[in-house]
């Protein structure tokens, strides 16, 4: 907001100081300035009066009255040989004039004659006064009023329009978060033209699509369901019959495979499950060391022996039981999965969070696949080699998981060697629904 306020002052500013430019060129530059021609008859004028007491008084007296004038309108008087004047004066005065006794040069400034022709009188403003300095200073203030009224409507219109848009902007990361029932206002106290109804179009249309694409996924899934059943049971029953050893192992291999493809399936389904906004979260405590504890329990020896666990007794977090175990299952098999020899499996806390390191010493993560490992279905491996990576969406469950526990997740490089996993979720047992 403060660019929008700085753009929006030097906007208005420049546009009041070209609008006076182009004032100042249409008024004084192509048509004839009338101000002027009024002070060129107001000079002539004036010296046709001091003509008039010199020639009925004598032009002491003239003099006299010029002096008083002179003094009383807070202006000098200095008076020049016609050979000591400017030669701007001198030209005119020696050539054809409109004027033929008075002059006002570029400065503005009265030059005439008298009676002498030998004698020529400037008559010009006494800066140094104190009149003419308080009019200075009154012109200064207006200035000053003009900008201060230029600063005041640009921080009024940038405060009103910083509250529009600051509501138009929850909308937006609620939107993002994924609420896809959130909607701008459109109330004229909210509305920032017709921003509002834009954003909200798209939000349909968006919204209209993701749930399209979402129920289309949840569909084929559930129906995948049941003919993977059927091949896989017909598999297994075509193991019980009378084959050779190489059709067995074919029959293994698509057992395998149709396993593989169910797991898919759960996979889909429960990240499907988990992004959906309106699931509500079962927040209780949680022992975070015997729950952990209770989990490694069920892993193969050979695996259990691996993971190291550094987590104190007394840790306590407040989170949904379910969604905790998936959550720390997924890294688990995840660091697994590439180990060499060991997995470390740590937590600490401040005041606000508890943190959960996973990391291993296998060979981690390539620092240009940090920003996309938890994007649905994306594999760091070039090559997607089922003994090795998974479907691509139990980072992805880990990410909405946490998310859905108001904390997020860092990756990074451990000290082991390999990949490092960093978890925060929040202490505090009000812990919000954030989809």
């Amino acid at each position: 907001m403060r660019r929008i306020y700085i753009e929006a002052f030097a906007g208005l500013l420049l546009l009041f100081t070209m609008s006076l430019m182009a004032y100042e060129f249409i008024v004084y530059q192509i048509n004839t300035d009338y101000d002027y021609v009024l002070e060129d008859l107001e000079g002539a004028a004036f010296r046709e009066v001091l003509m008039s007491i010199s020639e009925s008084q004598g032009e002491k007296e003239a003099l006299n009255v010029l002096r008083d004038f002179i003094n009383q309108t807070a202006k000098t008087l200095t008076v020049y040989p016609t050979s000591k004047a400017p030669t701007e004066v001198k030209n005119y005065f020696s050539g054809d004039r409109t004027h033929l006794f008075t002059f006002y040069d570029d400065e503005r400034e009265f030059w005439f004659m008298l009676s002498s022709p030998d004698i020529i009188y400037r008559v010009k403003p006494d800066v140094e006064s104190s009149l003419r300095k308080a009019i200075a200073f009154d012109d200064d203030l207006l200035w000053g009023f003009i900008l201060a009224g230029f600063f005041i409507y640009t921080s009024v219109f940038i405060w009103f329009l910083s509250r529009r848009v600051r509501v138009l902007e929850e909308a937006t990361v609620k939107f993002a978060q994924g609420n896809f029932n959130s909607r701008a206002p459109t109330g004229s106290r909210y509305r920032v033209g017709s921003l509002n109804d834009s954003f909200n179009y798209m939000a349909d249309k968006i919204s209209d699509l993701i749930i399209s694409n979402r129920s289309l996924t949840n569909s084929i899934a559930h129906d995948l369901r049941t003919p993977i059943f059927r091949i896989q049971w017909q598999a297994e029953m075509l193991q019980d019959e009378s084959l050779t050893r190489v059709q067995h192992e074919k029959i293994a291999s698509i057992i395998e495979d149709t396993e593989e493809m169910e797991q898919m399936v759960d996979e889909l389904l429960y990240f499907a499950k988990v992004e959906r906004p309106d699931t509500i979260l079962n927040i209780e405590p949680i022992a975070l060391r015997a729950y952990i504890e209770g989990l490694l329990n069920k892993l193969p020896n050979d695996h259990r022996n691996m993971v190291v666990l550094d987590v104190p007794e007394a840790m306590i977090i407040y989170a949904d039981n379910a969604l905790v175990k998936r959550l720390i299952n997924n890294l688990l098999s995840n660091a697994l999965r590439y180990v060499d020899k060991e997995v470390r499996l740590s937590a600490n806390q401040d005041k606000d969070a508890v943190f959960i390191i996973i990391e291993d010493d296998g060979p981690g993560i390539p620092v240009e696949h940090w920003s996309a490992i938890f994007e649905p279905f994306y594999s760091a491996e070039p090559s997607r080699n089922k003994s090795n990576t998974g479907f691509g969406l139990g980072l992805a469950i880990v990410k909405l998981i946490i998310d859905r526990h108001g904390g997020n997740i860092l990756v990074g490089a451990s000290s082991l060697g390999g990949a490092k996993f960093t978890i925060r979720i929040p202490r505090l047992s009000h812990l919000t629904d954030n989809p």
